[in-house]
């Protein structure tokens, strides 16, 4: 019987000796990832899509609470530190499953500070602040029944609701006025049909009968 000398290779049959094995030089976690497709999934984009997805929950928990305009829910996302990449991601999703919506945002906003008693130059200033140009609103302001005339009016039922109490009652009618977001015409015009009321109300309260 031929011996099989250690550390040798083993010869065939034939007499022939057989190659070595070729020892690969791979690492376990090198060998393991052989064979994966170059097309798979970046790990960076599974964290993105999960970053996006919580984003949009984030969106979807403030509109909950009430309706927002885009530029406040961004700057809350931008606050919570979510990345850009998800925010936008984010924001698009939640526009299109009609989660934002300037417009419908606008509507609500300038129907509740109408009914605030807020005139149309503070509505005005508040639709800036929530980026949103008050010339792009559709019937702004007319079809929601706001010009001088209604201003003055409603401006009036303020001043008899909750008149002034300092001594120079028209100046302090019009400063009233102003924080309340009338335009500075209408809030001149409002005071000084106020006061001339107040001032012929008291001349016939000290009239004698």
């Amino acid at each position: 019987m031929q011996a099989i000398i250690d550390g040798g290779p083993a010869s065939s049959p034939s007499g022939n000796r057989s190659k070595p094995a070729v020892r690969s030089n791979a690492t376990p976690s090198m060998r393991s990832t052989q064979g994966i497709s170059k097309n798979a999934p970046d790990a960076s984009t599974h964290t993105l899509e999960d970053e996006s997805s919580r984003a949009l929950t984030k969106i979807v928990n403030l509109v909950n609470v009430s309706d927002r305009s885009e530029k406040t829910i961004r700057t809350r996302l931008q606050n919570a530190g979510f990345s850009q990449d998800a925010i936008e991601s984010s924001i698009q999703k939640a526009t299109a499953f009609g989660f934002i919506n300037d417009s419908r945002f606008a509507d609500i906003l300038i129907r509740s500070r109408i009914s605030q008693g807020k005139g149309s130059a503070g509505i005005e200033r508040e639709l800036k602040e929530n980026g949103i140009d008050p010339a792009n609103v559709d019937g702004w302001p007319y079809e929601y029944d706001v010009d001088d005339s209604e201003e003055v009016s409603r401006a009036i039922a303020l001043l008899q609701k909750k008149p002034p109490r300092a001594k120079n009652k028209r100046d302090a009618a019009y400063r009233k006025l102003m924080q309340k977001g009338f335009p500075a015409r209408v809030c001149a015009t409002a005071a000084r049909m106020w006061y001339e009321d107040q001032q012929k109300l008291a001349e016939t309260e000290l009239r004698p009968w």
